[in-house]
C-alpha cells in the first residue's frame, strides 16, 4: 500500500511557454522558502555571532556586528555597528532590544531599482518585540528615563543551537579532549574477607585518602594492608586506557592490581579479569601504567581495583584514563 501526500509545488516550464514576471517571482519564491525550511529545521534559529549590546551613553546602546537567523528562517547579516537611541521612551520602562528581517514590497524608482527588491536588519528598541524576533537583550530605565550598563541584561538573548538527531555525532567527531579523560577518586576501599587464608588487615580510610595502620590493638601491624574498590564508570565507556595510583608514604612492598568484572551474558557466565598486576616499591610514589586488553562492554562489564600493601603506605590518588570511542571496542561482547 502507498500513499501520497502533496507537499508542495515547485515551478515547472516546457518549450515555447511565455514567461512573465509572476513565473520568476514564482521561482524565487521556491527556492527562498525551501531555504527557510532548510535553516528552521535543520539549524534552528538566533543569534549564530556578535550582536552584542553594549551601553553607549545615559540614552543610547550600540549593536555590535553579526549574524542571525529569525525566526521565519531568514538570514539576517548586521554588518556595521548600530546606535538605538531610548531617550523617546518613557522613565522606567523595560525595553525589549531585538533584530528583524524585512524587505520592500513593491519596487519603486527607475528601472535599475525596479530590478532589485531590498532587505534590510531592522533592530528596535521597544516595550515588547515582533514575532518571529531574534532577542538581543533587554534594557531597563530608570526613573529619569536613563540607562547604565548594570541595566542591561542578556538571559534572554536567544542564541541558534544547532538541532542534532541521537546518534548523528560520533565520538570521532568529537574533539580529543572530549573522547578521553581522567577518572579520578579518593582510595575509598572495602576490607578482603577471610577465606582460606587469614585477611589482611583493612585500611583506614579518611574523606581524602587510605592509610594502614601503624598499629593494631596496640600492638606494630606487620602486616600491612588490603582492600579493593569498584570504579564507576560512565555510560558511553569503551576502553581503559591507563592507571594511575599516587601516595606520600609507602614504607614496604605494594601490589596494585585492576580488574575488568562483570557479566557475560552469552554463557550467563561472570567475569573476572585481571589487566594490570604491578609492584610498587617503597618511598614517595606516583606511577602510571598502560593498559593492555582494557576493553569495557557499553552494558556488561565493571572496573575496580585492589591494593595490598606489606607495611605502612599512604594511598592519595586512584585515577582511570578512559576512551568513549566505539572504534577502540573490538569486540562485542565480553571477553572472559
Amino acid at each position: 500500500m502507498q500513499k501520497r501526500q502533496l507537499i508542495n509545488k515547485k515551478p515547472a516550464y516546457y518549450r515555447g511557454q511565455l514567461l512573465l514576471e509572476d513565473d520568476f517571482i514564482a521561482e524565487q519564491r521556491y527556492h527562498a522558502n525551501a531555504r527557510y525550511r532548510h535553516s528552521l529545521n535543520l539549524h534552528g534559529w538566533g543569534i549564530v555571532r556578535g550582536l552584542e549590546v553594549r551601553h553607549a551613553g545615559a540614552n543610547e546602546v550600540v549593536v555590535s556586528p553579526g549574524f542571525a537567523i529569525d525566526g521565519r528562517g531568514h538570514e539576517i547579516d548586521l554588518q556595521r555597528e548600530e546606535k538605538l537611541d531610548l531617550s523617546s521612551n518613557a522613565a522606567n520602562a523595560v525595553l525589549v532590544v531585538s533584530l528583524v528581517y524585512d524587505e520592500e514590497d513593491t519596487p519603486a524608482g527607475g528601472d535599475d531599482e525596479r530590478r532589485t527588491r531590498k532587505c534590510y536588519a531592522v533592530l528596535s528598541a521597544a516595550v515588547g518585540a515582533a514575532e518571529a524576533a531574534v532577542i538581543l537583550a533587554t534594557v531597563e530605565l530608570d526613573d529619569k528615563s536613563q540607562v547604565t550598563p548594570e541595566r542591561i541584561t542578556t538571559a534572554n538573548r536567544r542564541y541558534l543551537k544547532t538541532l542534532l538527531t541521537p546518534g548523528c555525532v560520533s565520538a570521532k567527531a568529537l574533539d580529543d579532549h572530549l573522547r578521553t579523560g581522567w577518572l579520578r577518586m579518593p582510595f575509598r576501599p572495602t576490607p578482603i574477607p577471610a577465606d582460606k587464608e587469614e585477611a589482611p588487615p583493612a585500611f583506614r580510610v579518611g574523606p581524602t585518602e587510605a592509610r594502614s595502620h601503624r598499629e593494631i590493638d596496640r600492638q606494630p601491624n606487620t602486616k600491612g594492608a588490603a582492600g579493593t574498590m569498584a570504579i564507576s564508570l560512565a555510560p558511553s565507556v569503551t576502553r581503559v586506557l591507563r592507571l594511575r595510583v599516587a601516595g606520600e608514604q609507602n614504607e614496604a612492598q605494594m601490589t596494585v592490581e585492576l580488574f575488568i568484572g562483570g557479566w557475560d551474558a552469552q554463557k550467563s557466565k561472570h567475569i573476572a579479569r585481571s589487566v594490570l598486576k604491578e609492584e610498587v616499591k617503597g618511598g614517595p610514589y606516583d606511577r602510571t601504567w598502560d593498559i593492555a586488553g582494557g576493553d569495557i562492554h557499553l552494558e556488561t562489564s565493571t572496573l575496580s581495583i585492589e591494593i595490598r600493601c606489606s607495611g605502612y603506605t599512604r594511598v592519595s590518588l586512584v585515577a582511570v584514563e578512559v576512551s568513549c570511542d566505539p572504534a577502540l571496542l573490538q569486540v562485542a561482547s565480553v571477553i572472559g
